[in-house]
Formats: C-alpha cells, structure tokens, sequence
C-alpha cells in the first residue's frame, strides 16, 4: 500500500510526502523537495501506518484525510517514486547504480541521467 500527501504549508524544503506500507518491512515516510515524481530526499521507518501518520500530521502538518492513494508498486522498482521506475540493469544482476529507466507505454527507457 501506498499513499501521499502534500505539505500545505511548509517550513522545510519538504513539499510531499509518501507513505508505503512494505510487509515485509515496515513502513516508511518518504519527503520530497518536488512536486514532481522524483526519488525522495529523506525517508524515515516506523512500525505502523497510523505512527508514520502520526509522525507526519506532527512533523509536517498534514493532516490524516489529506492523504491519497498511489499505485501499487512493480517489482523491481523504486519504491519512493510513483511511476514504475528502476535501476538500470538491476534485474539481470548488472544495476548501474544512478541509472534509472522508466516504464513507458509497456516499454523501459532511459530516465537519467539524460544523454547529450
């Protein structure tokens, strides 16, 4: 499960916010300086949703209805971005780490970093 928010009145360089509730895991609260999809410039974990929640409503001002569904995760893929994007190579065992391709009309391409 994953979900996100924005921060309406921010005081730091975080403007959104996404929660995702890996089973595995735990939960992790994950901060943007972007509004656009992008890979998140802090990340905290916690035990359960309604903590990180918590966290978030006390840390940031973001209240619990504000909150909006995202959809689930592909395997293999980022899980602080919200389109289907990963690292490049890393499903055949090769990851080219700062490489990132996204899906794109059922097809990956070169995110970045962007070619001259």
């Amino acid at each position: 499960m994953r979900k996100g928010a924005l921060v309406l009145a921010p005081t730091t360089e975080i403007v959104r916010l996404m929660i995702h509730d890996d089973a595995e895991s735990g939960v992790y609260l994950s901060g943007y300086n972007t509004l656009d999809d992008a890979s998140s410039v802090s990340d905290e974990w916690y035990e359960t949703v309604a903590i990180a929640e918590a966290a978030a409503e006390e840390e940031f001002k973001v209240a619990s209805n504000s909150w909006h569904p995202l959809p689930d995760l592909h395997e293999h893929c980022q899980q602080d971005w919200i389109e289907p994007v990963r690292i490049k190579g890393r499903v055949k065992g090769q990851p080219q780490w700062g490489h990132f391709e996204k899906l794109v009309n059922n097809e990956w391409v070169d995110l970045w970093p962007v070619k001259p």
